[in-house]
């Protein structure tokens, strides 16, 4: 608890006989000008709970030492009370202005002056003791929020690795999405910054985009796990795994937050969709498709590409990368194929690294 008080005037008379008065009350500190005040505020700070202090002083006056407290922001925790024999208003609106709490003219009342400056300490006292506690608040729901974080992406993750299981050419391809979508989304937001991206924003599509393939696990096995080519019969089966998968993550809208929960519905829906509107559920065009489809859709056909299948070799990243420049794999929109020159060696690089 702060017990000092700081009492700063250069009239040794004034400081005793301020001191006599608050000597019972306070701890008190004294400096003879504005000099010798900022080099006890310096050792004592924390301490401090009131300032006394003269306006006209040799070496440095109290104008000064408000505009030093000022810009150290000390007047935020400690009231300075100005005491001076000055008492015109320009003087008063001055001290005011310059955020001095208090402006007390020379000669005083004695109880007056206690009165007013133990009321004015208690009241920074409270207001100190009230900011601490919405701090430590603010500090415990981050700590929930943070944990309850975790607690959605362990879940995310449990949830999309019951794919993997099924899916038994998956193998890593879920972690890979991630990686990859970090890489795409961050490229995005530095080359198109106008975009709305950030790296917030980049996080709530990398934990969505563990759960895009989440409608395989209502997929029969004899389709899902079919070596061979699907009948278009079974293609249709195959491609229900889109509008099944959100069926799905309705289930899960108690443990997401709203903002995931769009992100995880819309990649889970739509990342089979092509801008040229060939693709499916709904064959939406262009920016119709929301941006975090969009980057999981490219990041999977990459992935699909350079990994091996029951039904195929993986191809080599020069391959791939050729394959989806020049539209082989589907349609992609020209920001996302810039995204992807401009990302290359960070997208070879993982993929070399998270070899299925």
């Amino acid at each position: 608890m702060r017990r000092y008080m700081l009492i700063v005037d250069d009239d040794e008379g004034s400081r005793e006989l301020l001191t006599e008065i608050f000597k019972k009350d306070y701890d008190i500190i004294q400096a003879s000008n504005g000099r010798e005040a900022i080099m006890e505020l310096g050792v004592h700070m924390n301490d401090i709970a009131v300032i006394l202090l003269d306006l006209l002083m040799p070496v440095m006056n109290g104008y000064q030492v408000l505009q030093i407290l000022n810009s150290r922001k000390v007047l935020e925790h400690i009231p300075v009370v100005m005491i001076t024999s000055q008492n015109d208003e320009q003087t008063e609106f001055s001290c005011y202005s310059m955020g001095a709490s208090a402006v007390i003219s020379k000669p005083f009342v004695t109880q007056t002056v206690i009165q007013r400056i133990n009321n004015l300490v208690e009241t920074y006292r409270s207001a100190d003791a009230l900011a601490h506690k919405v701090e430590s608040q603010r500090a415990k729901l981050h700590e929930q929020e943070r944990k309850m974080e975790l607690f959605n992406e362990k879940l995310i993750d449990v949830v999309s690795n019951i794919v993997e299981f099924r899916d038994l050419e998956s193998g890593e391809h879920v972690k890979r999405v991630k990686g990859l979508t970090r890489i795409m989304a961050e490229a995005y937001m530095e080359l198109f910054p106008d975009s709305g991206l950030t790296q917030e924003k980049i996080n709530v599509i990398v934990r969505a985009s563990a759960l895009h393939d989440i409608g395989k696990i209502a997929i029969p096995d004899g389709i899902l796990l079919k070596p061979g080519k699907l009948s278009s019969e079974e293609f249709e089966i195959m491609k229900s795994h889109t509008t099944k998968g959100c069926k799905i993550l309705k289930l899960l809208d108690m443990v997401q937050d709203n903002e995931q929960l769009q992100a995880s519905y819309d990649i889970c829906l739509y990342h089979h969709e092509r801008y040229d509107g060939k693709g499916y559920p709904e064959g939406l065009k262009g920016d119709d498709i929301p941006l975090s489809a969009q980057l999981v859709s490219v990041v999977d056909v990459y992935d699909a590409l350079v990994s091996e299948r029951v039904y195929k070799k993986a191809l080599d990243k020069d391959t791939a990368y050729h394959m989806i420049m020049d539209g082989k794999c589907g349609n992609f929109a020209p920001k996302l194929l810039k995204c992807m020159e401009y990302a290359r060696t960070r997208i070879e690089g993982f993929a070399d690294s998270h070899k299925g």
